[in-house]
């Protein structure tokens, strides 16, 4: 059962971050009306760094031989404005907009901005980051609709977002004593250094663990302040022979301290509104899983709102349609996601030595029988991800084949004369 009628489907995206943008480039593939809403500005000067690599179809991970993708490292801040700038229509990114309600029913879902402007739509994602306010709004929804549906214990469980690590990370110049193209990874108890270096960049991370684990709901907003305090109390630890920390600070473009929030919520959705990226879930960022996990969610959520509007040509989903849809969007993405979610705090813990085990593991271990399993580990993960569906590309295979490939296209031979 669908609804007739003249207007499109459209879809109302709250975020312009990594998953936002990358949605909004499937729907123009698709042709699917939408409009991006940003509370700020596209690429705004936070975070550090994304590492890998997109193809028309599908996320790669970054590990060469295993995709025969070439590796790319480069600052979050420059992927975001390079998504924005190659979307072809940009009239689509509303900036300055800021989420005041949202109110779900039957034929439509509408948002209420603060400047007292109201967008309409079939659809809204929530890709607005770890502190989500459209998540806020979807849980007051469904409580509304079905009281206790979203219940306080799930908020506060340990599926929720909790961080039991915070992480110092900025970008600075490729500084003597380290690699133009490597990955330097220095482990200690507590605490781990990871470097990403490029010819004219090196982005720093130090991962620390915190004394308590925080919720979400304690949220923590670190002042340059608190950055500081991090960057002295690990100023002299080496990196290279020839280089320290405190170096590297000092030198530093730019730097903040954020936490490191980990969790994959129960519910994605409820009704009109589904949720992606760190909205949704969240890792730490050692296995460079964060960026694959949003994009791969941007994919999977296209392909079944492209199934939405394909069946309907000539109107609209049913809110029972759209709902199916959206259960069939989280059934996908929650098993891989836990996957994904327990492999990233497992590197995490194995590299700040968090308990006996893991420093044995990493200590003695590891050297002994080198990093190709883990390294193949994540290459197997990686390649599972989902591919855009109704998009071709010449794809290529590494020695990791990938689960889902690209159809082969058919070539037309023309008949001889």
């Amino acid at each position: 059962m669908h609804q007739t009628t003249d207007k499109p489907f459209r879809v109302i995206i709250v975020g312009a971050g990594v998953s936002g943008l990358i949605l909004a480039h499937a729907l123009q593939l698709a042709k699917t009306d939408f409009v991006l809403l940003e509370k700020g500005v596209v690429a705004p000067p936070w975070g550090s760094s994304i590492t890998g690599i997109i193809s028309t179809c599908k996320y790669t991970y970054p590990l060469t031989d295993s995709t025969s993708y070439p590796d790319l490292t480069l600052e979050r801040r420059e992927f975001l404005q390079i998504l924005y700038d190659e979307l072809p229509d940009k009239s689509k990114v509303l900036t300055g907009k800021r989420v005041k309600h949202v109110e779900d029913n039957e034929e439509e879902i509408s948002v209420e901005l603060t400047d007292g402007s109201v967008e309409k739509g079939d659809l809204v994602v929530g890709g607005d980051g770890v502190h989500s306010t459209i998540r806020g709004a979807m849980w007051a929804t469904a409580n509304k609709a079905i009281p206790g549906f979203i219940s306080e214990k799930e908020k506060q469980s340990e599926h929720a977002m909790v961080a039991t690590y915070n992480c110092l990370l900025g970008i600075a110049p490729m500084q003597p004593g380290l690699g133009t193209n490597d990955m330097t990874m220095i482990c200690n108890d507590g605490f781990t250094f990871q470097n990403l270096c490029q010819p004219d960049a090196i982005y720093f991370m130090i991962h620390h663990k915190l004394p308590e684990p925080i919720r979400h709901s304690e949220r923590v907003r670190y002042t340059d302040e608190d950055a500081e305090k991090v960057a002295a109390k690990y100023a002299n630890h080496r990196l290279s022979e020839n280089l320290v920390f405190g170096d590297l600070w000092r030198s530093r473009t730019r730097a903040n301290l954020v936490s490191l929030e980990e969790g994959v919520l129960e519910h994605f959705f409820f009704g009109r509104t589904v949720l992606i990226g760190d909205a949704a879930h969240k890792v730490t960022p050692n296995a460079a899983m964060g960026g694959l996990s949003a994009i791969e969610d941007s994919i999977a959520l296209a392909n079944a709102i492209h199934g939405l509007t394909q069946s309907h040509p000539d109107g609209k989903p049913s809110k029972d349609e759209v709902t199916t849809a959206l259960q069939q969007y989280q059934d996908e993405r929650k098993p891989r996601l836990q996957r994904i979610h327990d492999d990233s705090a497992m590197v995490t813990r194995l590299m700040a030595h968090d308990t006996w085990y893991f420093y044995l593991l990493m200590r003695w271990i590891l050297p002994m029988i080198g990093l190709f399993p883990l390294v193949h580990t994540i290459s197997k993960l990686g390649s599972q991800g989902p591919r855009l569906r109704y998009a071709e590309n010449d794809e290529v295979q590494g020695t990791v084949p990938w689960s889902d490939p690209q159809p082969k296209r058919q070539k037309k031979i023309a008949a001889a004369a």
